[in-house]
């Protein structure tokens, strides 16, 4: 894609990311990756912990995105990262929280799951900088998105 505003980055096409519901009346974001055995270490089975880390990182990034009307990115303050058991290449589910956002601070919270079951965890706090325009994520990752209002 040729505009710098709609391109979709190549980790998310690449982890087959995609926004299943976006729910405004709680602050929450729920969506679906689909890493390959590209982005695991033994022997291809498990996925390695930084691309864990992106998948609840981006998560929480998207609802802060969805959250200020695209007129806000969010930039890491910190990131903390529990490892709960181990994710195998296939369907993962990320379910991220805002805990608070303020107007230049937020506190953000994201599980991810596999088959129901509980793979990783997150906390995040970040920084809000405007940075108006970033659409990809409505006209691409998140077109099909079930969206719950007020």
């Amino acid at each position: 894609m040729d505009n710098k505003n709609s391109s979709v980055p190549v980790y998310i096409e690449a982890l087959k990311a995609k926004i299943l519901k976006i729910n405004f009346k709680d602050e929450s974001l729920e969506m679906s990756f689909v890493p390959s055995s590209d982005y695991c270490h033994s022997n291809g089975t498990i996925i390695q912990g930084g691309f864990i880390t992106t998948m609840l990182d981006c998560s929480m990034a998207f609802l802060v995105m969805q959250m200020t009307d695209f007129q806000k990115t969010p930039m890491s303050i910190d990131i903390n990262v529990n490892f709960m058991s181990a994710g195998k290449p296939g369907l993962t589910i990320a379910r991220s929280k805002i805990i608070k956002l303020g107007n230049s601070i937020g506190f953000l919270s994201a599980e991810l799951f596999q088959d129901n079951n509980l793979i990783a965890t997150a906390s995040s706090s970040i920084k809000l900088a405007a940075f108006p325009g970033i659409d990809f994520i409505k006209d691409n990752i998140g077109s099909d998105a079930e969206i719950i209002y007020k």
